[in-house]
């Protein structure tokens, strides 16, 4: 559980980590993954499991990289439009869409204990984003969209990391974290060239902020989370992994100065009651 709450904690800042750097999305991603890739490779090679490595490279890790170079563009980009608080409690809505999916293929109606936790995460998301959406300005509502494209992505890279990840040694969540964060990192350069963004960091403080994404939000948060996830039943990883959109609000409103009411607090509790709820009840119904 240790691990599992450290991990949480760590990726935690890779929100603020973005904020700082005030850059491009596609270059904070490319930097983020580029840096958490050679981090987690390093890893390998220091505990002599780098063959690890070479068996995921293949297509599931690979083709997942894809996914997940698409969700961090658009959480970057949310993230850069309404602030790492907001950002990080809507893209935590895949759990939602996971456990849609899974209904769907299962071809069973999600429980209703589930459809419950939705409609109180929905409601909680209403009182953060939803009063008076229509005279926001245009770029809250970009971000609020990101934020939500995020989600879904984020889900299509959690379902297809499960597949990447085959291999049931030790070594295997680092190998398939590395080599889908050295792929991305690839995909995202000619992404970055074609949108015509600067690899030039502006400052000393962007690249510290880079490097701190990519070691401590890429590379250390991960390996921490995929190691303490084995010992922890899942209700408990759910209810500990919430840490991480809550904590990304805190430091929004600690080290951004995000003015907050009542009704939105409100709104963030009842949200990240909702999907934690929906985390541990989600699931089709047993015929």
């Amino acid at each position: 559980m240790g691990l599992l709450l450290f991990g949480a904690a760590c990726i935690s800042f890779s929100a603020v980590f973005v904020k700082l750097a005030a850059v491009a999305p596609s270059i904070s991603a490319f930097y983020r993954l580029a840096i958490g890739g050679l981090t987690l490779l390093a890893m390998l090679a220091a505990t002599n499991n780098l063959p690890a490595a070479r068996r995921a490279m293949r297509w599931p890790a690979l083709g997942c990289a894809v996914f997940f170079v698409c969700d961090l563009l658009c959480w970057h980009a949310s993230i850069n439009h309404i602030g790492p608080g907001l950002a990080t409690l809507v893209g935590n809505f895949q759990v939602f869409l996971i456990t849609v999916a899974a209904a769907v293929a299962a071809r069973r109606a999600p429980r209703p204990g589930f459809l419950a936790a939705m409609a109180i995460a929905l409601f909680g998301l209403y009182l953060v984003v939803g009063r008076g959406f229509a005279d926001q300005t245009p770029e809250f509502r970009l971000g609020v969209g990101y934020g939500l494209a995020t989600s879904v992505f984020y889900a299509l890279f959690i379902m297809t990391l499960k597949k990447a990840v085959t291999d049931h040694g030790r070594a295997a969540p680092m190998a398939a974290m590395a080599v889908l964060s050295l792929a991305g990192a690839a995909l995202l350069v000619p992404i970055a060239v074609s949108a015509e963004a600067s690899f030039v960091l502006p400052s000393a403080r962007s690249a510290l902020a880079l490097v701190g994404l990519g070691v401590v939000g890429q590379g250390v948060g991960w390996l921490a989370i995929s190691m303490g996830l084995a010992g922890v039943r899942p209700a408990l990883a759910g209810l500990i992994l919430l840490l991480q959109p809550t904590l990304s609000y805190l430091w929004d409103v600690l080290f951004f100065g995000k003015a907050t009411g009542p009704v939105e607090l409100a709104g963030v509790a009842l949200a990240l009651g909702g999907i934690y709820l929906g985390s541990v009840v989600g699931g089709p119904e047993k015929s």
